[in-house]
């Protein structure tokens, strides 16, 4: 007996050697040098290439802006002004235009109708003189003489525009020509002496050119005693005015107006001097002003039929004849339009300048304040809308000031409050950690000593219940663990850093292949995945992602484990991916909660708290995390990780990856 009381001593003091050991091991607190380096001296985050602003309105200051709207809106105004009011003293001077050509074309049309008929007059009193008419009832060396003194009147030598004249016969044969010598035109004239063979008796023919000379005729009947046509007389004249007529054309017209004599049916025009083109426009349509280009140039023009004649007058005045004042008057309203835009543009700088300065001064004192310090005051002495606001602004600040100071005092307050809270919460940890765990200890030891030491005297039952004393005190350990880690998760200082992701993953996976050597998976792991964060922190993540992969495909044939990137609404998101177990999306908000479970013990091991704590990490981070899943297709984790230096150091810089 006393030889089997000292083996069992001793089995006890080895149990609690063992005991006091493993308390060592699993207390002892593991310091940040110990986790290993993962090679960040050779990451250099890329910078950026900087690009040039494009010009934009909204990139200038506000001074600038306004006066350059401002500026904007003066010159429209002026310019529709000046236009509006040029357009209608072009239409009040083309419109005087309009009504000086009706005037003249009626003046000259009436005079050249009022000239025909006089030139008519005369031939007639000379056909019906005794002479021509005894000489046409029988043409005799007697009776030529008193036809030729008769018809002398009308020579080139007494008349300059007279070519010669003709004494015809009924029968339309010459009789008579003058001046001596002179043959008889070859122009066909039966249109005329018809249109004579009746009332009036007399005509003026169509412009024809005959020899390079603008002519037309005028001929009357030379009527017997019972009213019936003896003969005709012809004359042929130039279409020139005198010199006299011509003094009073230019009188009338002026030095730049342009007239043209034609026939109505089109054929030959003139301008009184040399043949010249027919107008472009319809003959029948010049009743009404009429504008065309003529060598270039812009003309108002108007036609009329001179009556009593197959003539057409037609007036043409240039445009820019009515168009100078105008112009003058555009020339005048522009510099007065320019006078008047430096003034505006001035004035607007002045407004602006008086709008923005204060405005700077309030910018400028919100950014001395957003620094901290509330003791600056904004001096702007104004009655208007922008010293009402100065006053407001001085208002705000003096209470921002009064409010910082209750804000310190409160976060004194709390932070004092905090302060006895942790250490509150850090007895609590080492209570945790000493005083629940030692009875822990105690009760697994003790178990072991029993198996150990009174194995022959325990059946198969006894056994049983000893070995599920253990079991639930070694998962009572593991749920302490986790407690301790999530707090730990909560309450430890971040510490950012570069961190690769994929090696960190590798690693992960290595201990778990190492823990379970005995199965096989297929991982898949992207590579050169970098982010911003807490190295310590996002280790204790990715072992709680990866390790809830590896444990719930564990029943998987072929098991499939993939962490990568990609894109989630706009931004990039990480993934761990399984093909396990899965779960029931219905239940996806439970996941993230702490002791929440959708699996039993018995199916797979766990304390419900991993995921808690991923989801503490990533909030902690800035990030976000959600899942999605389906039963017995697997599950996917995703989380974003922000990168914080953009916060930080007010630049962007791209991960290198």
């Amino acid at each position: 007996m006393p030889h089997h009381r000292t083996q069992k001593t001793s089995a006890r003091q080895t149990i609690m050697k063992r005991i006091k050991m493993s308390s060592i091991s699993l207390h002892r607190p593991v310091s940040a040098g110990e986790i290993p380096e993962l090679g960040m001296s050779k990451f250099q985050p890329q910078r950026p290439r900087m690009r040039r602003a494009r010009f934009s309105l909204s990139n200038l200051s506000i001074r600038n802006r306004l006066t350059l709207l401002i500026g904007t809106l003066v010159f429209g105004i002026i310019a529709i002004s000046i236009w509006a009011s040029y357009r209608g003293v072009r239409e009040a001077a083309l419109e005087v235009g309009r009504e000086r050509l009706l005037s003249l074309t009626q003046q000259l049309a009436t005079l050249s109708q009022q000239s025909s008929a006089d030139l008519l007059s005369k031939t007639s009193i000379a056909a019906n003189d005794a002479a021509i008419v005894d000489f046409l009832r029988s043409p005799s060396a007697a009776t030529r003489p008193g036809a030729s003194a008769i018809l002398q009147q009308f020579v080139p030598s007494r008349d300059p525009n007279s070519l010669q004249v003709e004494l015809w016969k009924a029968n339309y044969s010459v009789a008579l020509v003058m001046p001596d010598g002179a043959s008889p035109q070859s122009a066909d004239l039966e249109p005329e002496l018809k249109q004579c063979s009746v009332e009036p008796f007399k005509a003026v023919g169509a412009i024809q050119v005959l020899n390079d000379i603008i002519t037309y005729t005028a001929v009357t009947a030379v009527i017997d005693s019972t009213g019936k046509p003896l003969g005709y007389l012809v004359r042929w004249r130039r279409v020139s005015p005198t010199p006299d007529a011509r003094k009073r054309l230019a009188d009338l017209l002026g030095s730049q107006a342009a007239l043209y004599y034609g026939n109505s049916q089109g054929d030959v025009w003139t301008d009184m001097e040399k043949a010249a083109p027919k107008p472009p426009l319809g003959l029948d349509s010049t009743l009404q002003v009429t504008h065309y280009t003529r060598d270039g140039n812009s003309v108002m023009a108007l036609g009329r039929p001179i009556s009593g004649t197959p003539w057409f007058i037609v007036v043409e005045f240039p445009d820019q004849v009515f168009l100078t004042q105008g112009n003058r008057f555009l020339r005048r309203m522009m510099l007065i339009g320019l006078v008047l835009l430096v003034i505006g543009l001035v004035g607007a700088f002045a407004l602006s300048r008086s709008i923005t300065k204060p405005l700077y001064s309030l910018t400028h004192a919100a950014s001395v304040i957003s620094g901290g310090d509330y003791s600056y005051i904004v001096n702007i002495r104004r009655s208007d809308e922008l010293g009402a606001l100065a006053s407001a602004f001085n208002v705000m600040v003096v209470k921002a000031r009064d409010s910082q100071r209750d804000l310190e005092r409160n976060v004194q307050e709390r932070t004092a409050q905090l302060q006895t809270a942790n250490k509150e919460l850090e007895a609590f940890s080492y209570s945790v950690s000493h005083d629940l765990r030692a009875p822990l200890r105690h009760i697994n030891g003790f178990s072991q000593a029993l198996l150990e030491d009174y194995a022959d005297k325990l059946d198969e039952v006894g056994k049983g219940y000893l070995q599920d004393v253990r079991g639930a005190s070694e998962q009572m350990g593991h749920l302490i663990d986790d407690v301790l880690q999530l707090a730990r998760v909560t309450r430890s200082e971040m510490r950012r850093e570069v961190v690769n992701l994929s090696e960190m993953a590798h690693s992960v996976v290595a201990e778990l292949q190492k823990s379970d050597a005995g199965r096989t998976a297929t991982i898949d792991i992207e590579e050169g995945l970098w982010t911003h964060g807490d190295n310590r922190l996002l280790r204790i993540m990715l072992t709680n992602l990866l390790g809830n992969a590896w444990k719930f495909s564990s029943k998987q044939e072929l098991a499939e484990i993939v962490f990568g990137k990609e894109q989630q609404d706009g931004e990039d998101a990480y993934f761990v991916r399984d093909n396990g177990a899965g779960f029931e999306m219905a239940y996806v908000d439970k996941l993230f909660g702490a002791f929440q479970r959708l699996h039993g013990a018995d199916e797979f091991e766990g304390t419900g708290i991993g995921l808690a704590t991923v989801q503490r990490v990533v909030r902690r981070h800035g990030g976000r995390v959600w899942a999605e899943g389906a039963v017995d297709h697997g599950a996917t984790f995703h989380f974003t990780i922000p990168d914080s230096r953009e916060a930080e150091n007010g630049e962007h810089s791209d991960l290198a990856g």
